[in-house]
């Protein structure tokens, strides 16, 4: 793979996440202080899982009608204009549509821009690309620190992340011109119904080993998602933490360093015992959580694990679906992943942990340490199924 060539899938890595880390993170932050809650505040930040739902058609698209490259574009031209749109509204109800639709149009990139990647490099380079998804994620932080430095003033918690997001998407619109043209393997092939709706990819689950992948990647994400959309709250109300995007990129350094370790860890433990690692130290974060409001250092060892939880677990298991998929199914199986584990998943996740933090609740204050140790003995099921029940069936190839 030409240096050029790793230069543009590098730059489109770190823009697409970028792009999300320069609002979602504290976008709990600024619901908060707009007085959205209850019902609405949890629907809101499910924006993001009810548009993971519509990966796999998106990845039809990218495998039998339109070059993946300009699927992208269209897409990031679109997220732009919803997410400038969100900012600039203050009504709760027209906040959620805009989001929602900027959310159906981001979140199928995340499958496209891995199949993109994977399909022009191999799967063992992926993690050297993607890590920059991480350093465009750190870079968001950094930024967000600068501005309460340079100008006195903190974004966390106000619309201007939004309209961060929007500039963001549209120079990520401008790169997927320039990408390589990664045209659709299956373009001209006869196409059912099942494909037009990007359902071929669930042919997949006939194998028992991909079933397995993708039904406990299901249950981790049940169990990481309080930590993808709550943990926000859980800094600022149990740890009293102010920076709050700062503080959770130490989480995306871990990641970098993690990613990059990645293809190592894969060749010398193998991929299943990788993905197991990742595994155990959810429930060691979650555990460390437990206790973080007492002792503060415990709280950023937590966020300091993100990076062996997601790369070796979540990262390792797409690298696994890639390696399963035919060249004809690469981007809906990414899509299909996508879809399953941040739509279906996160949405019922989203919803089970705002029960769970409903049910630690009492007079207004959460019982963070029994709400902890409920999600490391869910994390801690997760991985006694994966050792029991997932077999590595490429590490042959």
């Amino acid at each position: 793979m030409s240096m050029s060539l790793r230069l543009k899938l590098s730059a489109m890595m770190f823009l697409q996440f970028m792009l999300c880390a320069v609002f979602f993170p504290q976008l709990a932050a600024y619901l908060t202080n707009i007085k959205v809650d209850g019902f609405m505040f949890s629907t809101i930040l499910a924006t993001m899982a009810w548009g993971a739902l519509l990966s796999p058609i998106v990845g039809m698209f990218a495998d039998r009608i339109m070059n993946a490259e300009k699927v992208l574009f269209l897409l990031n031209v679109f997220v732009a204009g919803m997410l400038f749109l969100a900012g600039s509204t203050s009504d709760h109800t027209m906040l959620f549509v805009y989001l929602l639709l900027a959310m159906a149009a981001y979140m199928p990139t995340w499958g496209l821009t891995s199949a993109i990647a994977m399909t022009n490099s191999t799967p063992e380079a992926f993690p050297g690309i993607r890590v920059f998804g991480s350093i465009g994620w750190v870079c968001a932080g950094i930024f967000a620190l600068l501005g309460s430095w340079l100008f006195d003033f903190k974004i966390d918690g106000t619309n201007i992340p939004l309209y961060c997001g929007a500039g963001v998407s549209a120079v990520a619109a401008a790169v997927a011109l320039i990408l390589p043209k990664t045209k659709p393997a299956a373009k001209g092939q006869p196409m059912s119904i099942v494909d037009a709706f990007g359902l071929r990819a669930f042919s997949m689950f006939k194998d028992k080993n991909v079933a397995v992948c993708i039904l406990v990647s299901c249950a981790w994400m049940f169990a990481f998602v309080i930590y993808w959309l709550y943990f926000a709250k859980f800094l600022s109300e149990g740890m009293k933490v102010e920076d709050i995007t700062l503080t959770m990129s130490i989480g995306q350094v871990s990641e970098m360093a993690f990613l990059v370790a990645l293809p190592f860890a894969i060749k010398f433990i193998g991929l299943k015992s990788t993905m197991l690692l990742g595994l155990l130290f959810m429930v060691v974060r979650y555990v460390l959580c437990a206790f973080a409001p007492e002792i503060f250092a415990l709280g950023i060892v937590a966020i300091a694990v993100h990076g062996i939880i997601f790369g070796f677990f979540f990262v390792a298991a797409q690298m696994y679906i890639a390696k399963k998929a035919s060249a004809e199914l690469q981007n809906q199986a990414q899509g299909l992943y996508f879809c399953l584990v941040m739509g279906v998943a996160q949405l019922i996740g989203s919803y089970f942990t705002g029960w769970l933090l409903g049910v630690f609740t009492q007079e207004k204050v959460v019982d963070w340490k029994s709400l902890f140790l409920c999600e490391a003995g869910i994390s801690l099921v997760i991985v006694i199924a994966l050792a029991l029940f997932f077999k590595d069936d490429t590490a042959k190839e």
